[in-house]
C-alpha cells in the first residue's frame, strides 16, 4: 500500500497536509459510492473491503532521493473477487466491487500526494537556506571529533548573527581529500561537530553538522537530500583557531 503507513511522512508537514487531503478525498469518494449504490453493504464491511483493495504489487524506484512506489497489479481486488464470488455468488461481489476498486485507486491518490509533496517541500523548506537545517541554535554546542583538534569554544552570538548571511558554496570534496599530505600529516578539514541545533519545524530533517577548522565553513549532512556546504564571513569559533 502506497503512503498509508509511512511513519516518516507524518513528521513532514507537506506530506502530512497532502496525506490528510488524500484521506478526505477517499472518504468523499467512499460516501458518494455508498449513497448511490442501491444495495449497499454495512459501512464497516465496505471499509474493510476498501482497505484490502489497497493491497497491490508495486514498482518501486528512487526519484529525487525519495522512494516512489507505483501500484501495478491489484492483488487485493483479485483476492476479494475470488473470495466474494465463491459458490457462484456474483451478487455479493457486485455489492463490494466499487469499494475494492476504490481501495486500489487510493494508492494512486497517495502516490500523487507524495509527488506533490516534493516541490512543496522545496518551497516551504528551501535547501539553500541554513535556517532550514538549523532554525534554533540556542542550545547548540561543540564536539571535537579528532584528538588533534584545537581547544575552541562555539560563539553562539556570532553564529546567530550570521545565520541569514551564510553563502552556499560548492562542495570541494576532492581538494579537501588531497589537502591531506605526507609532510603535514593527517589534517581533518572538519574537526568539530555542531550539536543541539534544531531544524525548521515540520521539515522532518535530522542533520549532522560539521564545522571547518577555521570556523568559517559548515558542512551539513541531512537524513534526506544532498550534503550542503555554507561559508561564513567570520569564524564562529573562539580560542585556538588559526587565522587565515
Amino acid at each position: 500500500m502506497t503512503g498509508l503507513f509511512d511513519a516518516e511522512k507524518y513528521m513532514h508537514a507537506p506530506s502530512l497536509i497532502l496525506i490528510a487531503l488524500s484521506y478526505m478525498l477517499i472518504a468523499i469518494a467512499f460516501a458518494i459510492i455508498y449513497r448511490r449504490q442501491e444495495d449497499s453493504p454495512k459501512v464497516w464491511k465496505a471499509s474493510v473491503v476498501l482497505v484490502l483493495g489497497m493491497i497491490a504489487f508495486n514498482f518501486t524506484f528512487n526519484l529525487s532521493d525519495e522512494v516512489v512506489s507505483v501500484p501495478i497489479v491489484p492483488l487485493g481486488v483479485a483476492l476479494l473477487s475470488w473470495l466474494l464470488r465463491r459458490k457462484g455468488n456474483e451478487g455479493r461481489w457486485q455489492r463490494f466491487r466499487r469499494f475494492a476498486w476504490l481501495g486500489f485507486l487510493s494508492n494512486f491518490i497517495f502516490l500523487t500526494a507524495s509527488l506533490f509533496a516534493m516541490p512543496l517541500d522545496g518551497i516551504i523548506y528551501p535547501k539553500s537556506e541554513t535556517t532550514t537545517y538549523m532554525m534554533d541554535v540556542n542550545k547548540a554546542s561543540l564536539i571535537a571529533t579528532h584528538s588533534n583538534s584545537k581547544e575552541v569554544t562555539l560563539n553562539k552570538e556570532e553564529l546567530q548573527r550570521q545565520m541569514n548571511k551564510m553563502k552556499q558554496k560548492k562542495i570541494e570534496s576532492e581538494s579537501w581529500y588531497y589537502g591531506i599530505n605526507e609532510e603535514s600529516g593527517y589534517k581533518e578539514t572538519f574537526p568539530y561537530i555542531l550539536t543541539g541545533s534544531v531544524p525548521k519545524k515540520g521539515s522532518g530533517l535530522e542533520t549532522l553538522i560539521f564545522i571547518e577548522e577555521d570556523g568559517k565553513g559548515l558542512l551539513i549532512t541531512p537524513n534526506k537530500g544532498h550534503q550542503v556546504y555554507f561559508r561564513l564571513e567570520e569564524s564562529i569559533l573562539t580560542g585556538g583557531v588559526l587565522e587565515e
